[in-house]
């Protein structure tokens, strides 16, 4: 997160959520939050509330937009999140053989019923239908409200969580050996770039490593760092496999295409 106001918002939220959930014994959850977003989250509670459990989830395994339910210490958040999920779906269909939908124009009709970011999760847009995760809160409103998106009639139901079908990931395998596990160096064999195309994008600002901006070239970086490069894409350095006879690290890196 660049914004340093948007941040310390976010702060403020978290720290109102941790003290209702010490205050009433229950379960609380944040609405959705993006990538950098949920990094900022996740650190707040590892310092300011480590005696909080807590799951994220965004409804399955590889979703963008997330959120953190924290439980009470003598309750299991895994365990509660599964009896009462905040998180809910919904199968949207149309007539594609006349209309084509794209992601603004759902997210669009939907906060257009009067809601906000943070209450939409991941859209998952296929042909003439989509999944949509929502807190739950407010499922059934958008299922009886949501009749038209962009030019397109469509039709709004309720799916259960456990029937999302989501994409498949495509993402291509790198191996590379790297000088050093800087940021500079992975960065430059996960896109094919010399490192000195590499460090200028880093030092202007358009590199990221797990959703927060990063300036410094010599980062050193760990297995499960995601890089995210505007105008590039997103790679996850997987592996550190050892070293080459030349004393150089065998790293195994995935880019999504």
């Amino acid at each position: 997160m660049e914004d340093n106001k948007e941040r310390q918002l976010l702060l403020a939220r978290l720290t109102d959520l941790v003290r209702q959930v010490k205050r009433t014994g229950q379960c609380r959850a944040t609405g959705f939050l993006d990538p950098a977003e949920m990094a900022v989250a996740k650190r707040f509670i590892q310092y300011e509330a480590a005696d909080l459990s807590y799951v994220v989830s965004g409804g399955y395994p590889e979703a963008e937009r997330t959120v953190l339910f924290l439980c009470p210490k003598w309750l299991d958040a895994e365990t509660e999140f599964r009896r009462e999920p905040p998180i809910a779906a919904l199968a949207v269909s149309w007539p594609d053989q006349f209309y084509s939908l794209r992601h603004r124009d759902l997210l669009g009709a939907i906060l257009g019923l009067g809601l906000e970011r943070s209450q939409v999760g991941d859209i998952l847009i296929a042909e003439g239908r989509a999944q949509v995760l929502v807190l739950a809160g407010i499922v059934r409103y958008i299922a009886q409200e949501l009749k038209t998106a962009g030019r397109a009639p469509v039709r709004a139901t309720l799916l259960s969580v456990t029937e999302l079908v989501p994409p498949v990931r495509q993402v291509k395998q790198i191996r590379a050996t790297v000088a050093s596990p800087r940021l500079d160096s992975v960065l430059a064999a996960a896109f094919g770039l010399s490192r000195s195309k590499a460090v200028p994008l880093i030092t202007a600002g358009r590199v990221e490593v797990n959703f927060e901006l990063m300036t410094n070239p010599a980062f050193l970086l760990e297995p499960g760092c995601m890089l995210s490069v505007r105008g590039l894409g997103r790679a996850r350095l997987v592996e550190l496999a050892g070293k080459t006879k030349k004393g150089r690290l065998m790293a195994v890196i995935e880019r999504f295409i």
